[in-house]
């Protein structure tokens, strides 16, 4: 199957048509292009378009591949029984993040009344230089967005895969703000939080050739994504939005709880997986999920899970059935290990605040098997002299060398807790290394 996104006409504002929204994204890579865009091209109707000038990140490549291809690319759905193939056609221009001209002139239109952005977590940390820093480059130009005089609101919505991004971002901003902005910003200015779930692997020349195959298009600018697609927005505009919702956006009053579900639900299964299934011989996300003693362990840790967030039964449900769907697709092809980087610190988000919530470890199994499967994980590869990835890899490693489980146990759980782990959830823990599966 093969769509285009709506494409605007010109003509529209000499015909007495309602004038395109415009709308400007910074920070475009492979997400943006499987998730953010497709859903502002499903947005537009003949009465209400939208239109996306685009900004690269890092690298200025994608501008020059996307413009010498009139900006429109190919979206692989690479869903179990085959692929879904169609082109979206919703970016007028692309820019180089350093054009800072560009950037400027745009937010001092009053048509631009959205920003979205996908820069990555490390993005809002990149300081107070329009250099190097977008969220600088975003305060330069709402700058000259209040110099120019316009009273229009403008949305800035972060599209980032971390928790209050909204907030994030809106100190990243105003830290990087002269004065006269700052007075300015909470007047003319709304930061909105979202949570965005989407899958998106590195698409290959082979994924190119499908492309041109199914809609003729010589594509350099593929993406590839699973069919699953969640964006829950924070329904706090005062200005002009594209109509999301009709492809499936979620409009809520808070967006906490959403991101919690994820956390607690996707990425701790994630995670539970990407240790237990390693440990249980298995290398991919399909076929651990396919694995009953796993597969019994993610239903426990989501047991628990689901009784810490306050969400009708029947749409957690539904997202634990979406979640086996998606996990068990064998063409995603989601590799464990990969999962499994980084686990001293996602243990902190993803099964501990279960265990608080629960009322401890004997209250919570399946988030103490998670912290178990890790432990026992991160054991093993320093045994073998396996490598691991983790922001602690030394003190997680001299750790693991300690001989006698409980003190091997105890300081573990020392690395990730700062050296506040309770004795019970020691115990606990002690107890489930045991319990898991092992090939």
């Amino acid at each position: 199957m093969t769509t285009a996104a709506h494409e605007a006409d010109p003509s529209a504002a000499s015909s007495g048509a309602p004038a395109a929204g415009r709308l400007v994204h910074l920070g475009i890579g492979n997400f943006s292009r499987a998730h953010t865009l497709p859903y502002t091209a499903d947005a537009s109707t003949a009465e209400d378009t939208w239109r996306v000038t685009a900004f690269t990140g890092r690298s200025p490549a994608i501008a020059e591949t996307l413009s010498a291809q009139r900006n429109r690319y190919g979206l692989v759905v690479r869903e179990a029984g085959g692929d879904q193939v169609r082109l979206i056609d919703v970016i007028d221009a692309v820019h180089p993040a350093d054009d800072l001209e560009a950037l400027q002139r745009l937010l001092a239109d009053p048509e631009v009344s959205v920003v979205t952005l996908t820069i990555t977590e490390k993005g809002y940390a990149a300081g107070d230089d329009p250099a190097v820093s977008a969220p600088a480059r975003l305060a330069l130009a709402l700058r000259a967005r209040r110099e120019a005089g316009v009273e229009e609101p403008i949305a800035l919505v972060s599209c980032d895969n971390l928790p209050g991004n909204g907030e994030v971002l809106r100190a990243a901003v105003l830290s990087a703000a002269d004065e006269q902005t700052r007075a300015w910003f909470d007047d003319h200015v709304d930061v909105v939080s979202t949570m965005v779930d989407r899958i998106t692997p590195s698409a290959s020349a082979e994924d190119q050739r499908i492309v041109e195959e199914a809609t003729g298009f010589a594509d350099h600018a593929t993406v590839v994504t699973e069919p699953f697609t969640e964006w829950v927005v924070q329904d706090s505009f005062r200005g002009r939005r594209p109509a999301w919702e009709r492809s499936g956006a979620q409009l809520v009053e808070d967006v906490e709880v959403h991101e919690k579900r994820k956390l607690r639900l996707l990425n701790g299964a994630h995670s539970l997986m990407a240790y237990a299934g390693q440990l249980a011989g298995h290398e991919r996300v399909d076929q651990a999920i396919g694995d009953p003693g796993v597969r019994a362990l993610v239903e426990a840790l989501w047991a628990d899970a689901r009784a810490t967030l306050p969400l009708p039964a029947d749409e957690l449900d539904a997202y634990t059935g979406a979640l086996v769907e998606r996990f068990e697709n064998p063409r995603m092809a989601d590799a464990l290990d990969r999962i499994a980087a980084d686990g001293s610190v996602k243990l902190t988000v993803r099964a501990l605040p279960v265990i608080t919530d629960r009322g401890g470890p004997d209250q919570a199994p399946g988030a103490v098997a998670l912290v178990a499967a890790w432990t026992t994980f991160v054991t093993d590869r320093v045994a073998t002299g396996t490598a691991f990835s983790d922001p602690q890899a030394d003190a997680v490693a001299e750790a693991a060398r300690i001989e006698d489980t409980p003190r091997r146990v105890q300081a573990l759980l020392d690395v990730v807790l700062d050296g506040t782990a309770p004795q019970d959830l020691v115990d606990a823990v002690v107890a489930a290394e045991g319990t898991l599966p092992r090939a």
